[in-house]
Parts: C-alpha cells; structure tokens; sequence
C-alpha cells in the first residue's frame, strides 16, 4: 500500500531572558526540524534534515552545516517530533502527573508533570488530549535559586511543507565540519552563529 503521510507540526515558544523575551518559531515534518529565532537583530535559522545540522545568520550570510552523528541519525526512525518533547524526557527520568484540571477549570483542559530532585525542580504543563502538547515549562535552580518559564502557543499540525523548506540555502557561505571535526573543535573555538542548541538532534542520545 501507500506510505503513511508524514506526520508535520508548528508552535512558536516564548521565553523571558535578561534582554527581553525571546520567540522561536518551530518546523517539523517527520523527524526534521527548522528553527528560527532573532538575536540582536540577527534572523538566526537551524535545520536539521537526514544528514546534517545546519545553523546560519541569514543576516550575515554566514553559517556552520555540521554532519550529523550516526546516533542520532538512527534515532529519527523513533524520535517523533524533533521539538517539545519535554513531557518525554521528564518521564523518562521519573516525573509523574500530580494535577489535572477539573470541571470547575475555565480555558484548556490540562495535566501537570512534575520532577524535583537535588537539583532543583522541573514542570511541565500540558494539553490533557491526545497527544498531549506542552503548554508550559517551568524549571527551579536549586543551588542559584534561578527559575525559568517557557511558554508555548500555536500549535498546528498536518501542515503542507515542501521537503525544501529543510534543506540549506545555496545562497549562505558554509564551513563545513564532518562529526569528528566538530567534536574535536567545539569549544576551542567559535563555530556558527549560535551555540547548538539541539544537541540530540547532532549528537544522539545516549542511554
């Protein structure tokens, strides 16, 4: 028979920072992802298809397209969506729901997910429907007393996107790293626009 469609979503995500709040705007269709965002003024994109994590500033022209790993790379077979997958990760390292809406609750019906240990403490909000979509974030510091709230909205899905929306402008200048080159100059030195922020994306995640 015919291949099942490709599953493809958006969201935007709202973060408050010492300079401001900052908005992302989020892609996904299947396992890619594309990111955008604007720092200082600099339109700064991330895309990560089959093969590679790009980032550039579309601003400068200038970019970073770095080979992804074959971790991660064979991970996208049963990742699903790239992005908001913090209620995953919190049950993963052994948050449970302690709140749900009730009846009496005006606005969107949720369920709450809550991790605390030595570190601090870790909540996610989210829709109570299937699949359950991250509302907000909302992360305690224990040993700086820090407390951080990501927030998202707009969720869409079964958009209709062009696998070109994915791939890398020809138009920016790239340096190029294989995975082993990157591994071995990170940090050493200055590469891309902007940190990778998607490190599972690049990397894999390791049991």
């Amino acid at each position: 028979g015919a291949d099942a469609p490709v599953e493809t979503w958006y969201v935007r995500t709202r973060v408050k920072t010492d300079f401001g709040p900052v908005v992302n705007h989020y892609w996904s269709k299947g396992p890619w992802l594309r990111a955008e965002t604007v720092l200082a003024g600099h339109p700064v994109i991330t895309i990560v298809n089959a093969t590679h994590y790009y980032i550039y500033d579309m601003l400068m022209g200038k970019g970073a397209a770095i080979e992804r790993s074959a971790l991660a790379v064979s991970q996208d077979a049963t990742r699903g969506r790239p992005f908001a997958r913090e209620l995953d990760d919190l049950i993963a390292a052994g948050g449970e729901q302690v709140q749900q809406s009730s009846a009496a609750d005006a606005g969107l019906p949720y369920q709450i997910y809550q991790l605390t240990n030595k570190n601090g403490r870790r909540r996610v909000v989210v829709t109570d429907s299937d699949p359950r979509l991250p509302i907000r974030v909302e992360t305690f510091v224990r040993s700086s007393g820090d407390q951080g709230v990501l927030e998202y909205a707009g969720w869409q899905r079964k958009l209709n996107i062009q696998d070109a929306f994915f791939q890398a402008p020809e138009s920016i200048a790239w340096r190029r790293y294989s995975y082993e080159d990157y591994v071995e100059r990170v940090g050493k030195e200055s590469i891309g626009p902007a940190p990778v922020y998607y490190r599972e994306l690049l990397h894999g995640k390791k049991n």
